[in-house]
């Protein structure tokens, strides 16, 4: 009787790990996207109408090269930080039709924030950049 009941209480341990891991992905809703060196990242903004898209590309020494598309009616302003933190100097250049450039160094991987500003209307775009 005793060995059934240790059976039993295993396997009713067992089944509520698999139960537990497998409700993980009920908690996670909005995974972060996750970019590395040597890689490039697409964001798009879905706050700021007309749409405008980002591509962040980061090198193997962390200098990040931002590209930045918008509508030509559009003059966004963009910012690079760590989550909570201040935002890195981005030498930006010249406003084409339609797209802007901006690069700067990465101080550290870890959570990163990309901050697009038009006029009153404002997104914060959360990623991660890893080792």
């Amino acid at each position: 009787m005793s060995t059934r009941i240790i059976a039993l209480t295993i396997l009713g341990l067992i089944m509520g790990f698999i139960l537990l891991m497998a409700s993980v992905t009920f908690f996670v809703r909005d995974p972060l996207p996750i970019v590395g060196a040597n890689q490039t990242l697409l964001l798009h903004s879905t706050e700021i109408t007309p749409q405008i898209r980002t591509a962040v590309a980061i090198d193997g020494g962390y200098r990040v090269e931002l590209t930045v598309t918008h509508a030509v009616t559009q003059t966004p302003q963009i910012a690079l930080r760590p989550t909570g933190g201040q935002a890195i100097p981005l030498d930006a250049g010249a406003d084409s039709d339609g797209a802007l450039s901006a690069s700067g160094q990465m101080t550290r991987p870890g959570r990163w924030e990309l901050v697009l500003s038009d006029g009153t209307m404002r997104e914060v775009m959360p990623f991660i950049v890893r080792e």
